[in-house]
């Protein structure tokens, strides 16, 4: 009879130890997956290159400088089931062009108040020069000719 308890005991053991070393593979593989995801929907990394902007979101023209960055749309953590397509990701960013009439073809721009800029990343925002006078475009994208200024704020491409 104890003969018996020992080997239930044992195969016990074992189970939780299978168990408990599945459940560890399965959240390091989800946690970077995770980490991943909440990093497209958080807009980060940014990133500095003004050329890779410009092929992305036409008809922006050449950039002199850009601090930009690609956001996920959705919530993060639910499971998709698809590739996301164009409309899935939006750009927010701060381009200094090199032409501001290269912002025409955005069509009319509307004079408009101070952005307000709320799903813009912190980190960008705080590159937005203060004293400006935007004009809006109804599409997120505001410029202030004067600096030549262009700011993305979750514009679609």
């Amino acid at each position: 009879m104890a003969r018996r308890r020992t080997k239930a005991t044992a195969v016990a053991g074992v189970l939780v130890a299978m168990a408990g070393v599945l459940m560890a593979c399965d959240s390091f593989g989800s946690s970077s997956d995770a980490e991943a995801e909440e990093a497209a929907h958080r807009c980060a990394p940014l990133s500095s290159d003004a050329s890779d902007l410009a092929a992305r979101v036409r008809p922006m023209g050449p950039a002199v400088s850009a601090t930009w960055c690609i956001r996920a749309l959705g919530t993060p953590g639910t499971s998709r089931v698809s590739v996301p397509g164009p409309h899935d990701w939006v750009f927010y960013g701060v381009v200094r062009l090199a032409d501001p009439a290269t912002a025409d073809a955005w069509g009319p721009w509307q004079p408009n108040g101070a952005p307000e800029l709320l799903e813009m990343p912190a980190a960008l925002r705080s590159l937005v020069p203060a004293p400006a006078q935007w004009s809006s475009n109804g599409a997120g994208a505001y410029l202030d000719r004067a600096s030549a200024t262009l700011l993305l704020d979750g514009v679609s491409a």
